[in-house]
């Protein structure tokens, strides 16, 4: 329960400023991106998802783009959500990520589906705040840091806030851990949200 209260309190903490992205977009300095992280324990991921919830309630500014579900809807729209669930019962997840996720879904490709679907739905006029969310849920089929780095040329003008279930220290190094196993790659360009806001 003690931990439960703390992510309560920490969403407490951060409501007021997601209720307008001039304040997370303030929080930066010159030529900073204005990206940011909250981490957590993936043990509290169900509580994320509640507040989560809450904020978005309150705050219709915030734009929630969910990446798990942004994939279910992409293979179901191309006829592979059978096929996935068929094969999950057949073979190892690393033939499932190489064969069949990545040639659809590789972030290298300009063409990528997740990456379309946040140029033809953000809204990028400096009003809203780019809430992502499903990260532990869509990993390993799609990296943390890989996403950051793609959506960069692509929102501009907004704030980017990624919930992220894991750790991501003042060094600015990610550690997603799922499982207490599983370990992401390094992203240098995204500030802990709650450490920037203590700054000013």
């Amino acid at each position: 329960m003690e931990n439960e209260r703390s992510l309560t309190e920490r969403f407490a903490a951060i409501e007021s400023k997601l209720a307008d992205s001039k304040v997370l977009l303030e929080l930066g300095k010159a030529n900073e991106l204005p990206f940011f992280i909250f981490d957590y324990d993936p043990k509290q991921e169900l509580i994320v998802r509640d507040e989560v919830k809450k904020l978005k309630k309150n705050n219709p500014n915030i734009q929630e783009f969910d990446l798990f579900e942004m994939v279910v809807e992409f293979l179901k729209k191309e006829g592979y959500l059978d096929t996935v669930k068929e094969y999950e019962t057949q073979y190892d997840s690393n033939i499932l990520l190489s064969q069949l996720f990545q040639p659809f879904l590789s972030l290298e490709e300009d063409n990528n589906p997740v990456m379309q679907y946040f140029i033809d739905n953000v809204k990028d006029d400096g009003n809203h705040i780019v809430l992502i969310t499903g990260v532990g849920k869509v990993y390993p089929i799609i990296r943390s840091h890989t996403i950051l780095n793609k959506l960069q040329p692509v929102i501009k003008k907004n704030p980017v806030v990624m919930m992220y279930p894991g750790r991501y220290d003042l060094n600015n190094s990610m550690c997603l851990r799922l499982f207490d196993r599983l370990g992401d790659d390094n992203y240098y360009r995204a500030f802990p949200l709650e450490e920037r806001m203590t700054r000013r």
